[in-house]
C-alpha cells in the first residue's frame, strides 16, 4: 500500500528541500500566475491543502537584503521575463540538482546511487500540480531547449535573490503556483 498523498509529498519535500532551501504552494487565484508566485516568493500565501512548506532561506547579513523573512528580492512582474518554460523531466532533474553545490548533480553526495530514489522524490512533488502543470526556471539552459538535459547544463541563472547564485523551478496548475529554490551563499 502507497503512502497517502500527504505524507508522499512531505517525504519528498524533505528529503529535496531541508538545506538552504524554499519549498511553498500558494492558491491560483489570477488568471496571470506570476501574480500568484509573486505571492508565495513574498510568503504572503499558505499552502491550500496545508501541506508542509519549507523557508530554510540562508540569514542575511551586511551585503544581503534577502533572508528568512524575505527570501527573494521583491520580484516584480517583469522579473518572470527572465524565467523559461522548462519540461517536467527537466524540471524534475532540476529539484534534484539543487541537493548539490552549485546545482551540480555531481557534487551531490552518492549521486550514482540516489539518482533514482531523487528523481521519484522530485515526481512525487510535480506530480501534485497534474499532466497539464507548466514548469518554468531561471536556468538559462532552459532558454533555447525546455526539455534541456539538466544533468548536464551549464551554471547559468537569472536570480531572484541578492545570495551568492540561487536557482528553481515554478510549478503552475489551474489552481495552485508552487515554487521550489535552493540558495548558494559564499
Amino acid at each position: 500500500m502507497t503512502k497517502p498523498e500527504r505524507a508522499r509529498w512531505e517525504d519528498a519535500i524533505l528529503a529535496l528541500f531541508g538545506g538552504l532551501a524554499f519549498a511553498a504552494v500558494g492558491a491560483r487565484e489570477h488568471e496571470d500566475w506570476r501574480r500568484d508566485a509573486v505571492d508565495v516568493m513574498r510568503v504572503r500565501s499558505a499552502d491550500p491543502r496545508g501541506w508542509k512548506s519549507i523557508n530554510s532561506a540562508p540569514d542575511g547579513d551586511v551585503w544581503t537584503v534577502c533572508g528568512p523573512e524575505m527570501p527573494f528580492l521583491p520580484p516584480s512582474l517583469e522579473d518572470f521575463d527572465s524565467v523559461f518554460p522548462v519540461s517536467s523531466r527537466s524540471a524534475a532533474q532540476i529539484l534534484v540538482t539543487l541537493q548539490g553545490e552549485s546545482f551540480y548533480e555531481g557534487n551531490i553526495p552518492h549521486f550514482d546511487d540516489r539518482k533514482e530514489e531523487l528523481l521519484e522524490h522530485a515526481a512525487v512533488i510535480l506530480e501534485r500540480f497534474g499532466q497539464g502543470a507548466a514548469c518554468y526556471t531561471n536556468a538559462g539552459a532552459a532558454r533555447e531547449n525546455p526539455d534541456a538535459d539538466m544533468f548536464a547544463r551549464e551554471g547559468e541563472y537569472e536570480c531572484f535573490t541578492d545570495y551568492t547564485m540561487d536557482c528553481g523551478v515554478i510549478a503552475v496548475s489551474d489552481s495552485e503556483v508552487g515554487v521550489f529554490w535552493a540558495f548558494m551563499i559564499d
